[in-house]
C-alpha cells in the first residue's frame, strides 16, 4: 500500500499492521479486523474513527484510532495541495508536536506522498469529547480555556530555534498568493456569502482587498508557532471523558508568525458579538499574562492589544479565499458566512485598519 491512495477502504488490517509496526516496541502487532466510520466535519481532509481488533496487541496499542486522509473532493484536494496544507500537518506531527505544552493528539504514524496530496495520519482518539458549534459560539469560560492553549503554543515556541530550522514554516508565499487574489474574488464571494453580512461589513470586505498587502508584511516576523485555524471546530472540550479539558486538532495551517493572530481569529469567529464586546479585553489581558508566566519578555500588554486589534483582519483574509476554494455544503456555507460576519464586526469594533497602520509605520 502507498499513501497516494485516498480511500479509507485502502487501510486494511494488513496495511494498518504495517504502519503501526513502525512504532517502537510494536514490531509484533497484528491487526485482525478494522471498522471505519467518518468523524468530524473537515472541509479540506477526511477523518475516520478506526475500531481495531488485534490478533497480537502490544502494550499501549489503542483499540481505536483516528485516521486522517486526503479529501475525496477534487476542489478541496487542490486547495490543500496549493496551500501545502497536508504537508504542514504531517510535518508538524513529525517534528513539532512535542515542542510546546499544547494539548494535541499523539501521532502513531505520519506520511505524505511526493505529490503532497496523498497522506495519512494515524492519531490518538480523544473521545469521548465535547464539541462546541462554530455557528452558535462558545462561553467566556470556554474561550479562556482556548486562550490558555494558545498561550502554551505561542509562549512555548517564542523565538525558538526550531522556527528557523524548519524551513517549511514560513508562510508568506502561501498567503501572498491567496491574498493577491482578494480584489478579484471579492465580487463572486459577495454573491455567494453577502447575504450573511450587514452593509458596513461589505465595505470592510472591499477595503480589505485594497489594504491586505500591509497585513501580509506582518507575517515576515517568525516569532512563534501559529496554528492558523484556531477555532471551535478544531477544539475538543472535555477530551478523554474530561481528563483533558481541551485539546487542539487540525494543524494544516501551522506556520511561523506572530501567534497573537490566533487570539484575534479565535475571539472574532468563536464568540457572539455580544460576548466578544463584553469580554475580549479581559481575555486578551489574561492571554498576555500567561505569556509572561512562560518566560516571554519585551512584549508589553499595549503591544499585545494593538496587534490583537490589527490581526482581526485575518478572519476575512482566511475566510474569503478558503470558503470559495472548498466544496460547497449547506453547513459549510453557513459556517463561513457566520465567521465572515463576526470577523467584519470585530474589525469595525476594533478599528483594525487604523491599528494595522500604526504597526506598519
Amino acid at each position: 500500500m502507498t499513501v497516494t491512495e485516498y480511500a479509507i477502504a485502502d487501510y486494511t488490517p494488513e496495511a494498518l499492521t504495517g504502519l503501526l509496526r513502525t512504532q517502537p516496541g510494536w514490531d509484533g502487532v497484528i491487526i485482525e479486523s478494522v471498522q471505519a466510520s467518518p468523524v468530524g466535519t473537515g472541509q479540506m481532509a477526511s477523518s475516520y474513527r478506526l475500531q481495531l481488533e488485534y490478533r497480537q496487541q502490544p502494550e499501549g496499542a489503542p483499540v481505536t484510532l483516528i485516521a486522517k486522509v486526503s479529501s475525496t473532493d477534487p476542489t478541496s484536494r487542490q486547495m490543500a495541495v496549493s496551500t501545502g496544507a497536508y504537508q504542514r500537518e504531517v510535518l508538524f506531527y513529525q517534528h513539532l508536536r512535542d515542542l510546546t505544552a499544547i494539548q494535541t493528539p499523539q501521532c502513531f504514524y505520519a506520511e505524505i506522498a511526493s505529490d503532497l496530496c496523498g497522506f495519512v495520519l494515524l492519531l490518538e482518539d480523544l473521545s469521548p469529547a465535547d464539541s462546541v458549534d462554530q455557528i452558535s459560539g462558545c462561553s467566556v469560560e470556554q474561550a479562556d480555556l482556548a486562550l490558555a492553549q494558545a498561550a502554551a503554543l505561542h509562549g512555548g515556541s517564542w523565538q525558538h530555534s526550531q522556527l528557523s530550522e524548519q524551513t517549511w514554516l514560513p508562510v508568506e508565499h502561501v498567503w501572498g498568493a491567496l491574498a493577491a487574489g482578494l480584489p478579484h474574488i471579492t465580487g463572486p464571494w459577495l454573491e455567494r456569502f453577502g447575504q450573511h453580512l450587514k452593509l458596513e461589513h461589505v465595505a470592510v470586505v472591499e477595503q480589505l482587498g485594497r489594504e491586505v498587502t500591509s497585513w501580509l508584511s506582518a507575517l515576515s516576523e517568525h516569532r512563534t508557532l501559529w496554528h492558523g485555524d484556531f477555532r471551535l471546530d478544531n477544539m475538543l472540550f472535555n477530551a478523554h471523558g474530561g481528563h483533558t479539558p481541551l485539546a487542539i486538532v487540525d494543524w494544516q495551517s501551522v506556520a511561523a508568525a506572530p501567534g497573537v493572530i490566533d487570539v484575534s481569529y479565535f475571539l472574532g469567529n468563536s464568540l457572539t458579538q455580544e460576548v466578544r464586546n463584553a469580554h475580549e479585553r479581559e481575555l486578551v489581558t489574561e492571554y498576555h499574562r500567561r505569556l509572561l508566566s512562560l518566560g516571554v519578555e519585551n512584549y508589553s500588554a499595549q503591544q499585545c492589544w494593538r496587534e490583537y486589534q490589527a490581526h482581526a483582519l485575518y478572519g476575512l483574509v482566511l475566510t474569503i479565499p478558503v470558503s470559495l476554494g472548498v466544496e460547497a455544503t449547506q453547513r459549510g456555507d453557513a459556517m463561513f458566512g457566520a465567521m465572515a460576519s463576526r470577523a467584519a464586526e470585530q474589525i469595525v469594533a476594533n478599528d483594525s485598519f487604523a491599528a494595522l497602520a500604526s504597526l506598519t509605520r
